[in-house]
């Protein structure tokens, strides 16, 4: 796709104010996926930790898979907003339906997670109600962080029943593309790469130069990350923190446990 029809795409994507609640959020995808019987397949590819069914949703029928999901930390719902506008506009939209993809959009992959945050969705600028109503869990309890991982005195396999059904996916559809839908509360936009895509960088930094957003030209959130390009990092692997954590003389068995969605 050329870089001025997704910065058209990207002009196209409407307001939104506040969070959708989850029950919302999956009524919402119900009602795309009762609209279009014969263009959406919803599959179950997991339950969570309260019990709740987890979907995934198949939009499209190219040859290159992509999968996109939302809630990895459940504290971050832009990215449930992102999910369903991508549904809608994979059904509704030309130019999308002209890409050689098939989609496999997951609008939340932590429920539970995401309820406890649902008091302040309404009003997220409210910073003393959004603080006193805030829930992230620990590392261990991350969605994102809880694959298996094994790389020399690091050994996890307390595999979450949420991460457990994100492997499913990937495993079931070999995707070209993954994306884990995260969003950040301050600064500017940046992107993590799990291999480095020098063509696709000139549109990374165009989309938010043309919705008005600042790139996150600073440090890094963690020293040993590498740096493809002004506020574009590698994904790298395991192996590049615990050397990190190695070379400083600190054990990497007390500060790394599972692995990632990239890793995976």
């Amino acid at each position: 796709m050329e870089q001025h029809t997704v910065l058209d795409l990207v002009r196209d994507v409407p307001d939104r104010d506040g969070f959708p609640l989850v029950d919302d959020l999956h009524a919402r995808f119900a009602a795309l996926a009762a609209a279009h019987p014969d263009r959406v397949t919803v599959t179950r590819i997991g339950t969570s930790r309260l019990g709740e069914p987890l979907h995934s949703y198949r939009i499209g029928t190219g040859s290159h898979a992509a999968v996109v999901v939302g809630g990895v930390h459940p504290n971050e719902p832009i990215g449930s907003w992102t999910a369903l506008h991508l549904a809608e506009t994979a059904l509704g939209d030309e130019r999308v339906q002209a890409l050689d993809v098939t989609w496999h959009i997951v609008p939340t992959i932590d429920p539970d997670g995401m309820r406890l945050n649902e008091a302040w969705f309404h009003d997220p600028h409210d910073r003393v109600f959004y603080s006193r109503h805030f829930y992230r869990p620990a590392p261990d309890s991350q969605v994102e962080w809880t694959f298996p991982n094994s790389y020399r005195s690091v050994y996890f396999d307390q595999v979450l029943p949420e991460t457990l059904a994100f492997m499913r996916l990937i495993d079931d559809t070999e995707p070209d593309l993954l994306v884990s839908l995260h969003n950040g509360e301050m600064g500017g936009v940046y992107y993590y790469l799990s291999e480095d895509l020098p063509d696709v960088v000139d549109t990374l930094h165009a989309v938010p130069a043309a919705l008005g957003l600042p790139l996150d030209t600073g440090e890094p959130e963690s020293p040993y990350l590498r740096e493809l390009a002004p506020a574009v990092f590698a994904m790298d692997g395991i192996e590049t923190a615990y050397a990190y954590l190695e070379e400083l003389g600190v054990d990497p068995g007390e500060h790394i446990h599972g692995g990632s969605s990239a890793a995976w």
